[in-house]
């Protein structure tokens, strides 16, 4: 080889050495930027995933304490008629013991039933009752039992001022925790809109 060609060929064999190296930096960027990308998707979807999960798994929570509030809110509102119906065996003209004793025994019953209902709706489903609605459903169980039990501890006695305060006292304290009850529900369903 002359020496101009050695130039050429040195110069060519640079030029070319140059390109394979800057080439194949390249690649090895581009490789490395794909590797990234595909560990960078890899993360990306997952996290879809478990959203994915979460969400559904939160809308199937959502539905099935909905289904529990639905079949247990017309139990409290019974229970707590029947709790307040108790007292209500008042004397009519013409009226027999017979008959008030008919009338105090059909509305004991009628607690009986509710109360038989409300606590078999409360134990089917209790899994499905978070901690806050769950204590408001026991407070009204106790509110309500509480009523019958001062109703009953003075059957056939003569009804004194006291016993018709607590009545009334009573009769406020139901009716307010059923709507505390009913509150704690709307506050529950509420907290799943903001998911």
């Amino acid at each position: 080889m002359t020496p101009q060609e050695t130039i050429i060929f040195s110069f060519i064999a640079g030029g070319v050495g140059a390109f394979l190296g800057t080439y194949l930096q390249q690649k090895g960027k581009n490789l490395a930027t794909r590797e990234d990308i595909s560990e960078i998707t890899r993360k990306v979807e997952s996290i879809k995933t478990d959203l994915a999960a979460k969400q559904h798994f939160s809308q199937v929570r959502y539905e099935r304490e909905m289904k529990a509030f639905e079949e247990v809110w017309p139990k409290i509102y019974k229970l707590g008629e029947a709790a307040l119906s108790l007292r209500l065996v008042v004397g009519y003209e013409g009226d027999t013991e017979e008959s008030r004793k008919h009338r105090r025994d059909e509305n004991d019953q009628k607690f009986v039933d509710a109360l038989i209902n409300f606590k078999t709706a409360i134990e089917n489903t209790r899994p499905f009752y978070p901690p806050v609605i769950w204590e408001e459903l026991q407070t009204l169980l106790k509110l309500c039992c509480g009523e019958a039990a001062d109703f009953n501890a003075y059957l056939g006695e003569r009804k004194d001022r006291d016993y018709w305060k607590r009545a009334e006292n009573n009769s406020k304290a139901i009716n307010e925790q059923i709507d505390k009850t009913c509150e704690a529900m709307r506050i529950r369903l509420n907290k799943f809109d903001s998911l």
